[in-house]
């Protein structure tokens, strides 16, 4: 018996089981996973009062004490009992973006005491985010309030679920007689199969079924999701016979819960045979190197080569440019992979609804993945369902089909439901990350700052499979030049594949890396010069009216619709001006430096970007608006209901919001590259500006008015 927010529960737990799983399978589902290693706190309960990390406390230990999930902060959250101080400070505070964190934040929040408040880095240290910044947590845990108190205006739109554990998550869903997978993965980072013995396995009491690269269909696809698909290799089998990083899934074990899927995996019995492996890109592309991808009709530029994508651009006469500079500059960066880190893994629950296949995943891109897997099983379109709740995060991480394919096999194969949720260490090892780069960028200007010369050369580190690399190439050699006025550029990057986890999708989508480099030449270029940084910019950026030129004269059907880069860099200096930070610590070895950097984004994806949103007005007298973008914390859902209620006269407050389900509009490309707000609710736009016009006909048809004499007003 656990006493659970004020109430006797009965339980009687499992050897080994962990107090957050236990307090999930009493549906206390504001109980989250993020690790499962007490390192992220998103499972924080209070355990008599104190903050615990529920992962790490074994269930047993709760019998007979006091437990209190979100649920219970203020007495069953906001149903019928005003919320709890915390719960309000986050609400007036908007404390949080994604929300999965944040139950698990005002949980410890709440239980600090004043002098815990005052070193909130330290109190609450247990406790992570990945998508405020923590700015917005240590305003509402100060008391600090952001929402507009307008009235009509809220906040967000699913604020007190969010605060009160109520806001349902992918997983966050019971479903009678679920079966749970697990991944075999390879520990090679170059291997082919010679056999998988499934004997052991199968012999296992619980275990329902083993899939294998022998199971699965014989087509090549890629895991990235862009509305063509054409964008991206196909380069990926469902199960592969070939392993080509250490991660990459090998075999599937489906049973009647975690433990027995994970003790079938172990009990899997494969024969490999050991290949050479390449993890540089440039030792990739050299002849001799280990050929990974070599398959009829996957379009790859140069398999041969390990060469997945490449760019080569001129504008002007580059060598001439940097003759003519008086000044010349050059950087060389090596950056990184770096991993999303959301604080929902990627994870997805599958059934069949009569002869529908029905997905509930935490994707970014619910339409498109519906699209792939219609097309890699074969199926109607119309018998697929894919959709999403709230999402734990994406960052263009769940711009990519990596849970829902394996899934889908299971269920379409054993017509029942099926779980699959990665561990966090699957998430840093098997799914996607930043592409590294090695970025030499290179520009001179004559001797009173008139950039005459700027290029890159770009090698990019693919990983294992394609992915998003020639779009992320794309991106990233195209933008960062063309924010500068400069008669003469140069571009030449490359995408090798490596026996690396791959690449994908991240924020800025290969920006972040090319504008690292940039940036750091343009400063230096200025500084060589002896011209102020900020005014060495005002001196080369881009004007309304000029062309986005980056590594190719082609014309774009791209232009400015409004422009603040000048007062954005007239902003920064004076803040920086204003404000030098804190005082530099007592003891040798600090150092203080400043800097300035610009960069630009384009927001429309690769070969375009469609959203639709459907509106009516309900006999209730509300606004139903119906719309494909997913939610995960880019605030979508808050903007939707801003544009639709200016196009009607009414307030957010009077529009319901329904999203991210692909029975609920025709088709959305998904949320990513801003484009969620950018695209998608221009289509709200488009649709209430025309409900509006029906509206006002209709009263105006009533009233025996013109048209012109009408307008909509609150209420």
């Amino acid at each position: 018996m656990i006493n659970v927010n004020g109430v006797a529960r009965d339980c009687d737990p499992a050897p080994g089981q962990c107090l957050r799983t236990q307090l999930r399978a009493l549906g206390l589902f504001g109980v989250k996973k993020g690790c499962d290693a007490g390192d992220c706190g998103a499972c924080t309960v209070l355990l008599d009062g104190v903050a615990v990390q529920s992962c790490l406390v074994p269930a047993f230990r709760a019998v007979g004490r006091a437990v209190t999930t979100i649920e219970g902060l203020a007495g069953g959250g906001l149903a019928g009992n005003a919320p709890h101080p915390m719960q309000q400070a986050f609400m007036d505070a908007q404390g949080f973006q994604c929300g999965f964190c944040t139950p698990g934040m005002i949980l410890t929040a709440a239980s600090l005491t004043p002098t815990q408040r005052e070193d909130l880095p330290r109190a609450m240290k247990g406790n992570l985010c990945r998508c405020t910044g923590y700015r917005a947590i240590a305003d509402a845990v100060a008391g600090v309030k952001h929402v507009d108190a307008t009235p009509g205006s809220d906040a967000a739109p699913d604020a007190e679920a969010v605060v009160t554990g109520a806001a349902r998550y992918t997983l966050d869903v019971e479903i009678s007689g679920l079966l749970h997978m697990r991944l075999l993965r390879s520990p090679h980072a170059h291997a082919r199969i010679r056999s998988i013995d499934r004997t052991a396995a199968l012999a296992i009491s619980g275990v329902v079924a083993v899939f294998t690269h022998e199971d699965v269909p014989d087509q090549l696809y890629s895991t990235a999701r862009h509305e063509n698909f054409r964008t991206d290799p196909d380069d990926t089998r469902l199960l592969d016979g070939v392993m080509r990083f250490a991660g990459q899934r090998a075999a599937a074990v489906v049973a009647i819960n975690e433990a027995t899927a994970e003790a079938g995996c172990r009990a899997l019995v494969v024969d490999y045979d050991i290949l050479p492996a390449v993890f540089e890109p440039e030792a990739a592309m050299r002849p001799g190197a280990p050929v990974l991808h070599d398959k009829p009709g996957s379009r790859i530029p140069n398999a041969t080569r390990n060469i997945v994508a490449e760019i080569h651009g001129r504008t002007g006469d580059i060598e001439a440019g940097f003759a003519a500079a008086d000044h010349v500059e050059e950087i060389t960066c090596d950056i990184p992979r770096i991993q999303h880190t959301p604080m929902e893994t990627h994870g997805a629950v599958g059934w069949m609804d009569g002869e529908r296949l029905t997905i509930r995943s935490s994707t970014q891109v619910p339409f498109l993945i519906k699209q792939a897997l219609a097309d890699l099983f074969g199926l109607l379109p119309q018998n697929v369902r894919v959709l999403c709740e709230r999402v734990g995060g994406g960052f263009g991480g769940k711009q990519e089909m990596l849970v829902e394919d394996i899934l889908a096999l299971a269920v379409l194969r054993l017509g029942r439901p099926v779980q699959l949720e990665f561990t966090r260490a699957e998430q840093f090892a098997a799914t996607t990350t930043r592409h590294p780069m090695r970025v030499t960028a290179r520009a001179g200007a004559t001797s009173d700052g008139i950039l005459t010369a700027l290029s890159l050369d770009v090698v990019a580190n693919a990983g294992a499979y394609g992915n998003h690399t020639a779009a992320v190439l794309n991106n990233a050699c195209g933008q960062v030049l063309g924010v500068y006025r400069c008669p003469n550029k140069a571009v030449d990057a490359l995408g090798a594949y490596t026996n690396t986890v791959p690449a994908g999708a991240f924020r800025g989508y290969g920006l972040s890396q090319t504008t690292f480099a940039m940036e750091q030449a343009i400063d230096a270029l200025a500084r060589g010069l002896g011209i102020e940084p900020f005014t060495f910019r005002r001196r080369n950026i881009v004007h309304p009216g000029d062309a986005l030129v980056g590594a190719h004269d082609e014309l774009d059907d791209i232009e400015f619709g409004s422009y603040g880069l000048d007062q954005c860099l007239d902003l920064a200096e004076t803040a920086l001006a204003a404000d030098a930070g804190k005082p530099m610590p007592e003891g040798a070895g600090w150092q203080v430096g400043e800097g300035v950097a610009i960069t630009m984004i384009d927001t429309v994806p690769p070969f375009g970007h469609h959203a639709e949103s459907r509106l009516q007005l309900a006999a209730d007298g509300y606004f139903d608006l119906s719309v494909g973008t997913a939610e995960f914390g880019n605030g979508t859902s808050t903007v939707h209901r801003q544009v639709a209620a200016a196009m009607l006269g009414t307030t957010p407050k009077n529009i319901r919001l329904h999203r991210s389900d692909t029975d609920l509009v025709g088709h959305d490309t998904g949320a990513y590259g801003s484009t969620g707000v950018v695209v998608a609710t221009r289509a709200t736009e488009f649709a209430a500006v025309a409900l509006r016009d029906r509206i006002l006909a209709a009263a105006a048809a009533l009233c025996g008015r013109t048209v012109e004499e009408c307008r909509l007003v609150e209420g």
